[in-house]
Protein backbone atom coordinates (compact mmCIF):
# COMPACT_ATOMS: atom_id res chain seq x y z
CA UNK A 1 0.00 0.00 0.00
CA UNK A 2 1.49 3.42 -0.95
CA UNK A 3 2.40 5.84 1.81
CA UNK A 4 0.06 8.82 2.51
CA UNK A 5 2.72 11.19 1.16
CA UNK A 6 3.10 9.33 -2.15
CA UNK A 7 -0.67 9.00 -2.47
CA UNK A 8 -1.17 12.75 -1.92
CA UNK A 9 1.55 13.66 -4.43
CA UNK A 10 0.04 11.32 -6.99
CA UNK A 11 -3.45 12.72 -6.44
CA UNK A 12 -2.29 16.32 -6.86
CA UNK A 13 -0.37 15.37 -9.99
CA UNK A 14 -3.42 13.65 -11.46
CA UNK A 15 -5.71 16.57 -10.73
CA UNK A 16 -3.21 19.08 -12.14
CA UNK A 17 -2.70 17.04 -15.32
CA UNK A 18 -6.35 16.29 -16.03
CA UNK A 19 -7.85 19.61 -15.00
CA UNK A 20 -5.44 22.22 -16.23
CA UNK A 21 -8.31 24.47 -17.28
CA UNK A 22 -9.89 24.44 -13.82
CA UNK A 23 -9.82 27.79 -12.03
CA UNK A 24 -9.30 27.57 -8.29
CA UNK A 25 -10.69 30.39 -6.13
CA UNK A 26 -9.84 30.72 -2.45
CA UNK A 27 -11.62 32.17 0.52
CA UNK A 28 -11.07 31.77 4.24
CA UNK A 29 -9.15 32.91 7.29
CA UNK A 30 -6.74 31.93 10.05
CA UNK A 31 -7.60 33.15 13.48
CA UNK A 32 -5.88 32.89 16.87
CA UNK A 33 -7.97 33.77 19.91
CA UNK A 34 -7.11 34.27 23.56
CA UNK A 35 -9.62 34.89 26.37
CA UNK A 36 -9.35 35.48 30.11
CA UNK A 37 -12.24 35.73 32.57
CA UNK A 38 -12.32 36.37 36.30
CA UNK A 39 -14.69 34.87 36.97
CA UNK A 40 -17.50 33.21 35.02
CA UNK A 41 -18.53 31.64 38.33
CA UNK A 42 -19.93 35.06 39.39
CA UNK A 43 -18.93 34.28 42.95
CA UNK A 44 -16.07 34.67 45.41
CA UNK A 45 -17.68 32.63 48.18
CA UNK A 46 -19.19 29.63 46.41
CA UNK A 47 -16.95 26.63 47.23
CA UNK A 48 -17.07 25.56 43.57
CA UNK A 49 -16.05 28.94 42.12
CA UNK A 50 -13.18 28.57 39.64
CA UNK A 51 -11.47 31.97 39.85
CA UNK A 52 -9.52 33.33 36.89
CA UNK A 53 -9.40 31.13 33.78
CA UNK A 54 -7.84 31.69 30.39
CA UNK A 55 -7.24 29.84 27.13
CA UNK A 56 -6.00 30.34 23.57
CA UNK A 57 -7.03 28.41 20.47
CA UNK A 58 -6.54 28.17 16.69
CA UNK A 59 -8.65 27.81 13.57
CA UNK A 60 -7.66 27.81 9.92
CA UNK A 61 -10.72 27.75 7.67
CA UNK A 62 -10.23 27.46 3.92
CA UNK A 63 -13.06 27.44 1.37
CA UNK A 64 -11.63 26.55 -2.06
CA UNK A 65 -13.82 26.55 -5.14
CA UNK A 66 -13.01 24.68 -8.35
CA UNK A 67 -14.56 26.38 -11.39
CA UNK A 68 -14.40 23.63 -13.98
CA UNK A 69 -16.21 25.60 -16.69
CA UNK A 70 -18.25 28.80 -16.87
CA UNK A 71 -21.27 26.74 -15.85
CA UNK A 72 -19.98 24.02 -13.50
CA UNK A 73 -18.14 24.34 -10.18
CA UNK A 74 -17.43 22.41 -6.97
CA UNK A 75 -16.90 24.06 -3.57
CA UNK A 76 -15.78 22.76 -0.21
CA UNK A 77 -14.87 23.92 3.30
CA UNK A 78 -12.03 22.53 5.38
CA UNK A 79 -11.16 23.43 8.99
CA UNK A 80 -7.60 22.75 10.15
CA UNK A 81 -6.83 22.50 13.91
CA UNK A 82 -10.27 23.90 14.76
CA UNK A 83 -10.39 25.13 18.38
CA UNK A 84 -7.23 23.25 19.35
CA UNK A 85 -5.90 24.98 22.46
CA UNK A 86 -2.40 26.42 22.50
CA UNK A 87 -0.08 24.07 24.35
CA UNK A 88 -2.25 21.04 23.63
CA UNK A 89 -0.64 17.65 23.01
CA UNK A 90 2.98 18.20 24.12
CA UNK A 91 5.32 15.53 22.78
CA UNK A 92 7.08 13.82 25.68
CA UNK A 93 10.13 11.61 25.37
CA UNK A 94 10.81 8.32 27.11
CA UNK A 95 13.59 8.03 29.67
CA UNK A 96 16.11 5.60 28.12
CA UNK A 97 16.94 4.05 31.49
CA UNK A 98 13.55 3.74 33.20
CA UNK A 99 11.32 3.51 30.12
CA UNK A 100 8.94 6.01 31.67
CA UNK A 101 7.67 9.19 30.01
CA UNK A 102 9.66 12.25 30.99
CA UNK A 103 7.91 15.24 32.61
CA UNK A 104 6.20 17.70 30.29
CA UNK A 105 8.71 20.38 31.32
CA UNK A 106 11.27 18.56 29.15
CA UNK A 107 9.03 18.55 26.07
CA UNK A 108 10.33 20.60 23.13
CA UNK A 109 7.49 20.00 20.67
CA UNK A 110 3.72 19.96 20.27
CA UNK A 111 1.99 17.25 18.28
CA UNK A 112 -1.34 17.00 16.47
CA UNK A 113 -4.36 15.87 18.50
CA UNK A 114 -4.38 12.06 18.71
CA UNK A 115 -6.53 9.47 20.42
CA UNK A 116 -5.17 7.28 23.19
CA UNK A 117 -4.47 4.64 20.55
CA UNK A 118 -2.54 7.10 18.36
CA UNK A 119 -5.30 7.70 15.83
CA UNK A 120 -6.00 11.07 14.23
CA UNK A 121 -8.87 13.01 15.81
CA UNK A 122 -11.35 15.34 14.03
CA UNK A 123 -9.52 18.31 15.56
CA UNK A 124 -6.72 17.87 13.04
CA UNK A 125 -8.83 18.38 9.93
CA UNK A 126 -12.56 18.52 9.27
CA UNK A 127 -14.20 18.58 5.83
CA UNK A 128 -17.39 20.29 6.90
CA UNK A 129 -19.02 21.22 3.58
CA UNK A 130 -18.94 20.00 -0.02
CA UNK A 131 -21.31 20.96 -2.82
CA UNK A 132 -21.66 21.46 -6.54
CA UNK A 133 -23.14 24.33 -8.54
CA UNK A 134 -24.45 24.36 -12.11
CA UNK A 135 -25.40 27.65 -13.75
CA UNK A 136 -28.24 27.00 -16.21
CA UNK A 137 -30.04 29.46 -18.51
CA UNK A 138 -32.91 29.44 -16.01
CA UNK A 139 -31.00 29.80 -12.75
CA UNK A 140 -28.47 28.27 -10.36
CA UNK A 141 -28.72 24.62 -9.32
CA UNK A 142 -26.87 23.82 -6.09
CA UNK A 143 -26.62 20.40 -4.49
CA UNK A 144 -24.67 18.83 -1.64
CA UNK A 145 -23.70 19.75 1.90
CA UNK A 146 -24.08 23.54 1.76
CA UNK A 147 -23.82 26.46 4.22
CA UNK A 148 -27.21 27.64 5.44
CA UNK A 149 -27.52 31.40 5.95
CA UNK A 150 -30.33 33.93 5.79
CA UNK A 151 -30.52 37.64 6.50
CA UNK A 152 -28.57 38.79 9.53
CA UNK A 153 -27.95 35.22 10.69
CA UNK A 154 -30.43 35.47 13.56
CA UNK A 155 -31.92 32.02 12.85
CA UNK A 156 -29.84 30.52 10.04
CA UNK A 157 -26.16 31.41 10.26
CA UNK A 158 -23.34 29.93 8.16
CA UNK A 159 -20.81 30.86 10.86
CA UNK A 160 -18.03 31.94 8.48
CA UNK A 161 -16.80 35.02 10.35
CA UNK A 162 -13.59 34.64 12.39
CA UNK A 163 -15.47 34.96 15.69
CA UNK A 164 -18.11 32.36 14.80
CA UNK A 165 -17.87 28.90 16.31
CA UNK A 166 -20.83 26.85 15.08
CA UNK A 167 -22.23 27.35 11.58
CA UNK A 168 -25.40 25.91 10.04
CA UNK A 169 -24.95 23.27 7.33
CA UNK A 170 -27.58 21.28 5.44
CA UNK A 171 -27.75 18.57 2.79
CA UNK A 172 -29.91 20.25 0.16
CA UNK A 173 -31.04 20.23 -3.46
CA UNK A 174 -31.70 23.89 -4.31
CA UNK A 175 -32.63 25.92 -7.36
CA UNK A 176 -32.46 29.74 -7.45
CA UNK A 177 -33.96 31.75 -10.27
CA UNK A 178 -33.60 35.47 -10.85
CA UNK A 179 -36.00 38.05 -12.31
CA UNK A 180 -34.34 41.45 -12.31
CA UNK A 181 -33.31 42.10 -8.70
CA UNK A 182 -35.68 39.47 -7.29
CA UNK A 183 -34.38 35.99 -6.41
CA UNK A 184 -36.70 32.99 -6.02
CA UNK A 185 -35.33 29.89 -4.30
CA UNK A 186 -36.78 26.46 -3.60
CA UNK A 187 -35.25 23.28 -2.30
CA UNK A 188 -35.52 20.05 -0.33
CA UNK A 189 -33.33 18.91 2.56
CA UNK A 190 -32.58 15.61 4.23
CA UNK A 191 -31.89 16.40 7.87
CA UNK A 192 -31.55 12.87 9.27
CA UNK A 193 -30.99 9.52 7.62
CA UNK A 194 -31.92 6.63 9.83
CA UNK A 195 -32.60 3.20 8.38
CA UNK A 196 -32.83 3.31 4.59
CA UNK A 197 -35.92 1.10 4.50
CA UNK A 198 -37.72 2.93 7.32
CA UNK A 199 -39.68 6.17 7.13
CA UNK A 200 -37.89 7.72 10.09
CA UNK A 201 -36.05 10.56 8.33
CA UNK A 202 -36.36 14.23 9.12
CA UNK A 203 -36.89 16.09 5.88
CA UNK A 204 -37.55 19.70 5.01
CA UNK A 205 -38.68 21.86 2.13
CA UNK A 206 -37.44 25.45 1.81
CA UNK A 207 -38.57 28.42 -0.25
CA UNK A 208 -37.66 32.09 -0.24
CA UNK A 209 -38.17 35.31 -2.15
CA UNK A 210 -35.53 38.04 -1.93
CA UNK A 211 -35.19 41.52 -3.36
CA UNK A 212 -31.59 42.70 -3.22
CA UNK A 213 -29.98 45.93 -4.40
CA UNK A 214 -27.00 47.98 -3.34
CA UNK A 215 -29.12 50.20 -1.09
CA UNK A 216 -31.83 47.88 0.20
CA UNK A 217 -32.87 44.29 0.73
CA UNK A 218 -36.14 42.59 1.61
CA UNK A 219 -36.86 38.88 1.80
CA UNK A 220 -39.02 36.14 3.29
CA UNK A 221 -37.61 32.67 4.01
CA UNK A 222 -39.76 29.62 4.76
CA UNK A 223 -38.90 26.11 5.79
CA UNK A 224 -41.12 23.24 6.87
CA UNK A 225 -39.52 20.27 8.62
CA UNK A 226 -41.28 17.02 9.34
CA UNK A 227 -40.78 13.46 10.51
CA UNK A 228 -43.23 10.63 10.09
CA UNK A 229 -42.91 7.20 11.69
CA UNK A 230 -45.28 4.66 13.14
CA UNK A 231 -44.50 6.00 16.61
CA UNK A 232 -43.99 9.74 16.09
CA UNK A 233 -45.15 12.41 13.67
CA UNK A 234 -43.92 15.95 14.03
CA UNK A 235 -43.77 19.05 11.86
CA UNK A 236 -42.62 22.64 12.36
CA UNK A 237 -42.76 25.70 10.11
CA UNK A 238 -40.18 28.49 10.38
CA UNK A 239 -40.90 31.81 8.72
CA UNK A 240 -38.26 34.55 8.66
CA UNK A 241 -38.77 38.11 7.39
CA UNK A 242 -35.63 40.21 6.88
CA UNK A 243 -35.00 43.75 5.64
CA UNK A 244 -32.13 46.21 5.42
CA UNK A 245 -31.63 49.76 4.17
CA UNK A 246 -28.56 51.87 3.44
CA UNK A 247 -29.45 55.52 4.01
CA UNK A 248 -26.03 57.03 3.45
CA UNK A 249 -24.77 58.02 6.90
CA UNK A 250 -27.16 55.49 8.50
CA UNK A 251 -27.79 51.77 8.07
CA UNK A 252 -30.72 49.79 9.43
CA UNK A 253 -31.44 46.07 9.56
CA UNK A 254 -34.31 44.13 11.07
CA UNK A 255 -35.42 40.53 11.20
CA UNK A 256 -38.46 38.74 12.62
CA UNK A 257 -38.97 34.98 12.80
CA UNK A 258 -41.67 32.59 13.98
CA UNK A 259 -41.62 28.85 14.71
CA UNK A 260 -44.98 27.09 14.74
CA UNK A 261 -45.62 23.36 14.78
CA UNK A 262 -46.52 20.30 16.75
CA UNK A 263 -46.96 16.55 16.92
CA UNK A 264 -45.37 13.59 18.63
CA UNK A 265 -41.66 13.23 19.32
CA UNK A 266 -39.55 10.19 20.03
CA UNK A 267 -39.37 9.02 23.62
CA UNK A 268 -43.08 9.23 24.35
CA UNK A 269 -43.35 13.03 24.10
CA UNK A 270 -46.84 13.28 22.58
CA UNK A 271 -49.07 16.18 21.62
CA UNK A 272 -46.22 18.70 21.65
CA UNK A 273 -47.06 22.16 20.35
CA UNK A 274 -44.56 24.89 19.48
CA UNK A 275 -45.26 28.60 19.13
CA UNK A 276 -42.27 30.92 19.55
CA UNK A 277 -41.12 34.22 18.10
CA UNK A 278 -38.04 36.43 17.97
CA UNK A 279 -36.75 39.55 16.30
CA UNK A 280 -34.25 42.37 16.40
CA UNK A 281 -33.55 45.85 15.05
CA UNK A 282 -30.09 47.26 14.45
CA UNK A 283 -29.38 50.90 13.50
CA UNK A 284 -25.88 52.33 12.90
CA UNK A 285 -25.01 55.97 12.21
CA UNK A 286 -21.56 56.84 10.83
CA UNK A 287 -21.31 60.49 9.76
CA UNK A 288 -17.52 60.68 10.01
CA UNK A 289 -15.04 60.06 12.80
CA UNK A 290 -17.72 59.56 15.43
CA UNK A 291 -20.25 56.77 15.09
CA UNK A 292 -23.13 55.38 17.12
CA UNK A 293 -25.46 52.45 17.03
CA UNK A 294 -28.20 50.58 18.83
CA UNK A 295 -29.23 46.93 18.80
CA UNK A 296 -32.43 45.76 20.45
CA UNK A 297 -34.36 42.54 20.24
CA UNK A 298 -36.49 39.88 21.87
CA UNK A 299 -36.87 36.12 22.07
CA UNK A 300 -40.03 34.71 23.63
CA UNK A 301 -39.83 32.65 26.81
CA UNK A 302 -41.90 30.03 28.59
CA UNK A 303 -43.35 30.42 32.07
CA UNK A 304 -44.02 26.68 32.38
CA UNK A 305 -41.25 24.53 30.93
CA UNK A 306 -42.85 21.27 32.04
CA UNK A 307 -45.99 21.41 29.90
CA UNK A 308 -46.40 20.29 26.28
CA UNK A 309 -46.29 23.79 24.76
CA UNK A 310 -42.89 25.12 23.65
CA UNK A 311 -42.80 28.92 23.69
CA UNK A 312 -39.07 29.62 24.07
CA UNK A 313 -37.31 31.09 21.04
CA UNK A 314 -33.52 30.97 20.62
CA UNK A 315 -31.26 32.93 18.28
CA UNK A 316 -28.50 31.15 16.40
CA UNK A 317 -25.42 30.85 18.68
CA UNK A 318 -23.28 32.66 16.07
CA UNK A 319 -25.39 35.82 16.45
CA UNK A 320 -22.82 37.36 18.81
CA UNK A 321 -23.73 40.46 20.81
CA UNK A 322 -21.37 40.68 23.80
CA UNK A 323 -18.34 39.36 25.63
CA UNK A 324 -20.21 37.63 28.47
CA UNK A 325 -23.99 37.57 28.27
CA UNK A 326 -25.43 35.08 25.73
CA UNK A 327 -21.85 34.24 24.75
CA UNK A 328 -20.41 32.41 27.78
CA UNK A 329 -22.29 29.96 30.00
CA UNK A 330 -22.68 31.48 33.48
CA UNK A 331 -22.12 30.46 36.16
CA UNK A 332 -19.32 28.10 35.16
CA UNK A 333 -18.03 26.18 38.19
CA UNK A 334 -15.54 23.50 39.13
CA UNK A 335 -17.23 20.09 39.50
CA UNK A 336 -17.20 18.37 42.90
CA UNK A 337 -15.23 15.55 41.24
CA UNK A 338 -13.20 16.11 38.07
CA UNK A 339 -13.16 13.64 35.20
CA UNK A 340 -10.83 13.39 32.23
CA UNK A 341 -13.51 14.79 29.90
CA UNK A 342 -14.85 17.84 31.76
CA UNK A 343 -11.78 20.11 31.44
CA UNK A 344 -12.10 20.82 35.14
CA UNK A 345 -15.34 22.79 34.68
CA UNK A 346 -19.07 22.22 34.86
CA UNK A 347 -21.98 24.24 33.47
CA UNK A 348 -24.63 22.26 35.35
CA UNK A 349 -25.72 25.42 37.20
CA UNK A 350 -25.73 27.59 34.08
CA UNK A 351 -28.50 30.19 33.89
CA UNK A 352 -27.53 31.52 30.47
CA UNK A 353 -25.77 29.85 27.57
CA UNK A 354 -24.08 30.75 24.27
CA UNK A 355 -27.23 32.06 22.58
CA UNK A 356 -29.97 34.65 23.07
CA UNK A 357 -33.01 32.86 24.46
CA UNK A 358 -36.02 33.99 26.52
CA UNK A 359 -34.78 37.58 26.54
CA UNK A 360 -35.44 41.25 25.97
CA UNK A 361 -32.21 43.14 25.37
CA UNK A 362 -31.04 46.65 24.51
CA UNK A 363 -27.51 47.60 23.48
CA UNK A 364 -26.45 51.17 22.55
CA UNK A 365 -22.87 51.88 21.48
CA UNK A 366 -20.66 54.80 20.52
CA UNK A 367 -17.30 54.80 18.76
CA UNK A 368 -14.52 56.91 17.32
CA UNK A 369 -12.39 56.43 14.22
CA UNK A 370 -8.87 57.66 15.02
CA UNK A 371 -7.47 56.70 11.60
CA UNK A 372 -8.50 54.46 8.74
CA UNK A 373 -6.64 51.65 10.51
CA UNK A 374 -7.68 52.25 14.14
CA UNK A 375 -11.16 52.46 15.68
CA UNK A 376 -12.58 52.11 19.19
CA UNK A 377 -16.11 51.44 20.46
CA UNK A 378 -17.81 51.36 23.86
CA UNK A 379 -21.16 49.67 24.48
CA UNK A 380 -23.61 48.94 27.27
CA UNK A 381 -26.11 46.12 27.22
CA UNK A 382 -28.97 45.33 29.55
CA UNK A 383 -31.18 42.24 29.36
CA UNK A 384 -34.06 40.56 31.17
CA UNK A 385 -36.22 37.53 30.71
CA UNK A 386 -39.01 37.87 28.18
CA UNK A 387 -41.25 35.72 30.38
CA UNK A 388 -41.02 35.96 34.15
CA UNK A 389 -40.87 32.61 35.87
CA UNK A 390 -42.90 32.08 39.01
CA UNK A 391 -41.28 33.69 42.08
CA UNK A 392 -38.18 34.72 40.15
CA UNK A 393 -37.01 38.20 39.24
CA UNK A 394 -36.45 38.60 35.48
CA UNK A 395 -33.23 40.64 35.27
CA UNK A 396 -30.17 38.99 33.67
CA UNK A 397 -27.97 41.99 34.45
CA UNK A 398 -25.93 44.46 32.44
CA UNK A 399 -22.59 44.55 30.66
CA UNK A 400 -20.12 47.24 29.62
CA UNK A 401 -17.66 46.42 26.83
CA UNK A 402 -14.89 48.31 25.03
CA UNK A 403 -13.34 47.17 21.76
CA UNK A 404 -10.31 48.38 19.80
CA UNK A 405 -9.95 47.32 16.16
CA UNK A 406 -6.57 47.75 14.45
CA UNK A 407 -6.00 46.87 10.80
CA UNK A 408 -2.48 48.03 9.91
CA UNK A 409 -2.27 45.98 6.70
CA UNK A 410 -4.81 44.61 4.22
CA UNK A 411 -6.11 41.17 5.24
CA UNK A 412 -4.65 41.40 8.78
CA UNK A 413 -6.48 42.71 11.85
CA UNK A 414 -6.30 42.69 15.64
CA UNK A 415 -9.31 43.08 17.95
CA UNK A 416 -8.94 43.64 21.68
CA UNK A 417 -12.15 43.55 23.74
CA UNK A 418 -12.50 44.06 27.48
CA UNK A 419 -15.58 44.20 29.64
CA UNK A 420 -17.36 43.79 32.95
CA UNK A 421 -20.60 41.93 33.63
CA UNK A 422 -22.87 42.85 36.55
CA UNK A 423 -25.19 39.91 37.34
CA UNK A 424 -28.91 40.52 37.83
CA UNK A 425 -31.35 38.70 40.03
CA UNK A 426 -31.62 35.75 37.63
CA UNK A 427 -28.16 34.89 39.01
CA UNK A 428 -28.00 36.52 42.42
CA UNK A 429 -31.21 34.92 43.70
CA UNK A 430 -30.50 31.48 42.28
CA UNK A 431 -29.17 28.50 44.23
CA UNK A 432 -28.38 25.15 42.67
CA UNK A 433 -29.29 22.06 44.66
CA UNK A 434 -25.85 20.49 44.18
CA UNK A 435 -23.53 23.44 43.43
CA UNK A 436 -24.86 26.11 45.77
CA UNK A 437 -25.41 29.82 45.18
CA UNK A 438 -23.89 33.22 46.04
CA UNK A 439 -23.72 34.19 42.34
CA UNK A 440 -23.55 37.92 43.06
CA UNK A 441 -20.03 39.01 42.06
CA UNK A 442 -19.20 40.92 38.88
CA UNK A 443 -17.08 39.26 36.21
CA UNK A 444 -14.31 40.93 34.23
CA UNK A 445 -12.67 39.61 31.10
CA UNK A 446 -10.82 40.31 27.89
CA UNK A 447 -10.48 38.76 24.45
CA UNK A 448 -7.69 39.12 21.88
CA UNK A 449 -8.45 38.07 18.32
CA UNK A 450 -5.83 38.15 15.56
CA UNK A 451 -7.04 37.35 12.06
CA UNK A 452 -5.60 36.88 8.59
CA UNK A 453 -8.35 36.80 5.94
CA UNK A 454 -8.07 36.01 2.27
Amino acid sequence: MPSPVLFTVGLISAVTTSAQATEVVWDGHYRARGEIFDSLSLSETNPNAEGAAWHMDHRFRVRPGFRITDHVAVFTQVDVLPYVQWGSQPVTLTDPFTGEAQPVVYSDALGPPLTDDGGVTPQNLQVTRLWGEVQTPYGLFRFGRVPNHWGSGMVFNAGNRPMDEYGDTVDRLQFTGKAGQVFLMGGIENRYEGLAAERDDYRAIVASVLYESEKAGLGFFNTYRWQGTSDARYGVWIGDLWARADLGMAEAETEFAAMVGGGDLDGGLNDIRQSSFGGHLRVNIDPGNIRAGVLTGFATGDADRTDSVIKTFSYDPDFNVSLFLFEETMPTLTPPANTIDDDGRTTAAGRTGPMISDALFFKPSVGWRFTDELTADVSWMGARRAKKLEEEEPGYGSEIDANVHWEPYPHFSVDLTGGVFLPGKVFTEYEDVDLGGDFNSPAVGARLLTTIEF
